[in-house]
């Protein structure tokens, strides 16, 4: 690994980061520590070694973030800029950009390595089930394995029995691993996004409700109580994803697209959603920002706001675990979803 590769990896763009900042810094609330800071953008949202991979020239393993990254963002920040000030997607292939743009934001978060680590564990445990569900295909496997290798030692299927009674099975997947599959989700996703119809919110300028972003900066939510949040095809769903302290794009399958001011207490709810579903982080431009609470008043009190979700963010010992009592939440344990390439 050369030692003069960029280690710090920004799971938020910096360009995205700047349209929800003030002279350069951003406010990061924390529902791990439970404080707020105001920091320099190059320090904000950011997770060292998070797209890091392996490579034969160890100069270029910091090339996802340096390069694809960094050019797809330097790419659609002006088409960006040109939607949020036209209020309007009235720029020539504005959407083509953009819906690569989305794709990418959509994966390249900790959310999607949770989701990806979660299934990985969950069909790992459930191959051991299935493997000492049956005594006579277990009892086959077996003697397969022992003819491939006869210094190997088996259990036999009662020990198996007791022993998979006892212990959890966790999954270690490689950086580059995830990577790959970020990617290559990411470019899956564009063209199921591009059929979507992008829609804008304006909050008005002299109003003090601004929106804020998160680490998990996309988020699917139905539009009636009953409704599944599975947004692919349905018409059922809206994407909220906040462009700037002034704009929110939302995508959904309605037949025209529109752009419309919203209310201070609707921006309340957006940024409320966006709490219920970050990870760890909340990202503003001011200190104090509008959130709705549960009896749907509105309060400005960030504190308030980490108390009421304090507990539903908490950190586990490890990255994933297979139980049935824990809350099917994405946990902020980010040092572990970093993970780590093999040394060979």
């Amino acid at each position: 690994m050369s030692s003069k590769r960029a280690r710090k990896n920004h799971i938020l763009p910096r360009k995205y980061l700047e349209r929800f900042s003030k002279d350069n810094r951003i406010w990061a609330l924390d529902f791990e520590t439970k404080k707020q800071n105001n920091i320099r953008l190059e320090e904000a949202a950011i997770i060292k070694d998070f797209y890091t991979v392996k490579t034969i020239n160890s100069h270029e393993d910091d090339l996802i973030e340096q390069k694809f990254l960094a050019k797809i963002e330097e790419m659609c920040d002006p088409t960006i800029a040109d939607v949020i000030n036209r209020h309007s997607f009235s720029q020539k292939d504005a959407w083509d950009k953009l819906a690569n743009y989305v794709a990418l934001m959509y994966v390249r978060t900790p959310l999607f390595r949770q989701i990806f680590l979660e299934t990985y564990e969950q069909f790992s445990s459930q191959m051991a089930d299935d493997l000492i569900g049956n005594e006579e295909f277990y009892n086959a496997m077996m003697k397969d394995l022992k003819e491939q290798n006869s210094n190997k030692k088996v259990l036999t299927y009662e020990e198996a029995k007791r022993t998979r009674d006892k212990f959890e099975i966790s999954v270690d997947i490689p950086r580059t691993f995830y990577v790959c599959q970020m990617m290559l989700y990411a470019s899956n996703l564009v063209p199921i996004i591009y059929k979507m119809t992008p829609n804008l919110l304006y909050a008005r300028k002299y109003f003090d409700a601004k929106f804020v972003t998160g680490d998990v900066p996309i988020i699917p939510t139905p539009r009636k109580p009953t409704v599944s949040s599975t947004w692919i095809n349905s018409p059922d769903c809206d994407l909220y994803f906040p462009l700037s302290s002034y704009c929110c794009l939302v995508l959904n399958y309605d037949s025209l697209s529109k752009s419309n001011e919203i209310s201070s207490k609707r921006i309340a709810w957006i940024n409320h959603l966006f709490a219920c579903n970050c990870t760890r982080i909340i990202l503003s431009e001011e200190q104090s920002f509008y959130w709705m609470k549960e009896n749907r008043t509105l309060s400005k009190n960030v504190y308030e706001l980490v108390e009421a979700w304090g507990e539903e963010k908490k950190t586990m010992f490890k990255g994933a675990r297979i139980d049935k009592k824990r809350p099917p939440r994405c946990r902020n344990d980010w040092g572990y979803l970093r993970s780590k390439d093999p040394e060979n």
